[in-house]
Formats: C-alpha cells, structure tokens, sequence
C-alpha cells in the first residue's frame, strides 16, 4: 500500500514525463515543419525558375507541392493533437497534485491550470508597464496559438501551389464553353 507521501512523488513524477514529452512533441513539430518548409522553399524556387520553359516540369513540381503540402498540413495538425493530448494530461497531473499538496509545500506550482483570465491580465498588465506600442501589445494580448500557425501556413502553401497549378494547365485545348477560362496558359511566353 502506498503512503500518501509515496503518491505525491509518483504524482510529481509523471507530471514531468508529460511535461517533457510535451515538450519534445512540440521540439519535433518544429524540427519536422523546418523541413517541409525548406523542401516547399526548394520546390518553389524550381517553379518559378522554371518559369514555363518545360510546361510539364512546371506541371509536375507544382503537383508535388501540392502533396508536400498537403503532407505538411497533415504532420502539423498531427503534433498539433499529441501536444494537445499531452496537455491535457498535464492539466490532469497538476490538478491532482494540487488536491495532494501539503498546505506547506510551496515548491509546486500551477502551470496548465491557471485561468485564462488570470493569465492575460498578469501579461497586460506586464506588457502596459514594459511597453508604450499599442499596437504591438495588442497583437500580443490576442493570445494567438503558435502551435497552429504550421497548420495555417501549409493551408496557405496548399492553396498557393493549387493556384500555380492552374497557371500551368492550357485550358485552351480542353473543349470548354468560350470564355470561361481565360488567362491561363501551358506554353512558354514569348520573349
């Protein structure tokens, strides 16, 4: 039988393997989105040195950008979950450690389970002190979830690659109804 002494340690003990694990998801997130950012960089730079010169080249690494971005998108929201996940059983771990706190043990405090309002107004108050941009500050106080903006960004590559794709394809030669389509083209521009 363990003592209650004995629960408050594993109590601590697993809060700080979901901390960690926490944080090495997140470590990884980034580790993973560099790398589909560089590859998407790459790509993106072979399109537009491209530039029509091999219609179906262009046609191909537009198509590819489309998949890596959609992979991207993908492995973000993915981490995005895990870390979420693992979040929650912080919040979990710290609430019960809080309810096994001796009264005179000061050395834990809460992390995850603050209050929202709590947490915004310390950081307002901090930032009112600390700076005179009003701007700056507001965009600060809106609390943006980094951890998402992977996610928005490969939607933005997934829709910028949809767009170059459709820049690539001669719609002139599909038997559409004139008109519909205009401005697109598959060859190369004149010089």
């Amino acid at each position: 039988m363990t003592t209650p002494d004995q629960n408050y340690e594993s109590l601590k003990a697993v809060y700080k393997v979901c901390i960690e694990t926490r944080n090495f998801e997140i470590n990884q997130l980034i580790q993973r989105n560099n790398f589909f950012m560089l590859f998407q960089g790459v790509l993106l730079a072979a399109a537009l040195q491209n530039q029509g010169s091999k219609p179906v080249v262009e046609l191909i690494i537009c198509l590819t950008g489309i998949f890596v971005s959609i992979y991207q998108l993908q492995m973000a929201s993915g981490a995005k979950y895990w870390q979420e996940w693992w979040e929650s059983r912080l919040e979990e771990y710290e609430q019960k450690l809080g309810e096994h706190q001796d009264a005179n043990d000061a050395s834990f405090h809460d992390l995850f389970t603050a209050s929202s309002d709590k947490v915004h107004s310390v950081i307002s108050e901090r930032l009112r002190r600390k700076s005179k941009g009003k701007l700056s500050n507001l965009l600060i106080l809106q609390a943006y979830q980094v951890g998402r903006a992977p996610i928005k960004v490969s939607l933005v590559l997934t829709l910028a690659w949809l767009m170059l794709t459709l820049h690539c394809i001669d719609f002139s030669s599909i038997p559409l109804p004139p008109g519909l389509v205009k401005g697109f083209t598959f060859a190369a521009q004149p010089k």
